[in-house]
């Protein structure tokens, strides 16, 4: 079994300067980016499609240094999914028969799924250590890979980790670091032009104000000298928790802060993802010659991207 990390990707508008030309020089036109907005989903199949059939190949690179990586698809993109194979150039030391010692090259890859379906938007990550040492380096290459992609449309892309609920639970409920409780609890949601992240945040927010016993302004507070009521008993709280950890997720996208002098903010989930486990052999099964194989097998992994969505 392979063990994958789950991303939500979402578009945004550029809005850049506009082209300044001269008499003798023709100019193309400035992109509209709301008419490439409309189109946003079919510019990235587009993308992926051409990179797929060679008309127009994707370096991948990473952010830092323009580091570049080999992929390989296991099978043609279809209804806007596509199913690769990133490998990460690594140098070792092997010993040969004749007991010398030689520097050798090695390519180990991790599968990567881009589901590009509307109102799914999905990234899954596997979970390799002898390619990359986590799946945010992985975020990191297609991030900075897509953001350059998709500059000339006037698009940009955000891609961000889903956490586990227990994450944030395990950091409230941790008497023995934090036996103060905590003062604060801060709130942070990206721009959100996903529909069903819309749906599922819209709700949490009509009861976000009484749930803690605090002021809210994404940000609540204790009443002086007190410590916010954390309960995961609390329907409430639960719901709210699961939500912004397990739909939206982020990098930063709860905040606590602990009672008592000199303690350093916790930014829940850092280290944490939420994972699902995929059979290595399904993804054999996309690369067999006989197409109602390959069919099933893209089939069980559009189900996989799609987990936990309701």
């Amino acid at each position: 079994m392979s063990t994958f990390a789950y991303y939500n990707f979402q578009f945004a508008k550029i809005k850049g300067q506009p082209v300044q030309g001269d008499l003798f020089r023709e100019i193309a036109p400035p992109v509209n980016p709301d008419e490439s907005f409309a189109r946003k989903q079919e510019i990235l199949s587009g993308i992926l499609s051409a990179d797929y059939d060679g008309s127009r190949p994707i370096v991948f690179t990473s952010p830092k240094g323009g580091r570049q990586y080999l992929h390989h698809y296991l099978a043609p993109t279809t209804d806007g999914v596509a199913v690769m194979r990133l490998s990460n150039r690594r140098e070792r030391v092997v010993e040969t028969i004749d007991f010398r010692e030689e520097w050798r090259e090695e390519y180990p890859s991790c599968i990567v799924v881009i589901d590009n379906r509307p109102d799914i938007q999905r990234i899954v990550i596997e979970r390799r250590g002898r390619a990359f040492a986590d799946t945010g380096q992985v975020c990191g290459i297609l991030r900075h890979t897509f953001r350059r992609l998709l500059r000339p449309y006037g698009l940009g892309i955000t891609i961000d980790p889903l956490h586990s609920r227990e994450a944030f639970w395990n950091v409230a409920n941790d008497l023995e670091r934090y036996p103060l409780g905590f003062r604060r609890i801060s709130f942070y949601l990206p721009h959100l032009n996903l529909e069903r992240l819309r749906r599922a945040v819209a709700s949490c927010l009509v009861t976000a104000r009484e749930v803690f016993d605090g002021d809210l302004s994404w940000t609540q507070t204790a009443v002086e000298g007190g410590k916010l009521n954390l309960d995961e008993n609390n329907p409430h709280q639960s719901t709210l928790v699961r939500t912004l950890m397990e739909d939206v997720g982020g990098d930063s996208v709860i905040t606590l802060y602990p009672n008592g002098k000199g303690r350093k903010p916790v930014r829940v989930g850092e280290d944490s993802y939420r994972q699902g486990e995929m059979d290595e052999e399904v993804f054999d099964r996309l690369e067999s010659p006989d197409p109602i194989i390959r069919e099933r097998a893209m089939d069980e992994v559009k189900s996989f991207t799609k987990r936990y969505i309701d």
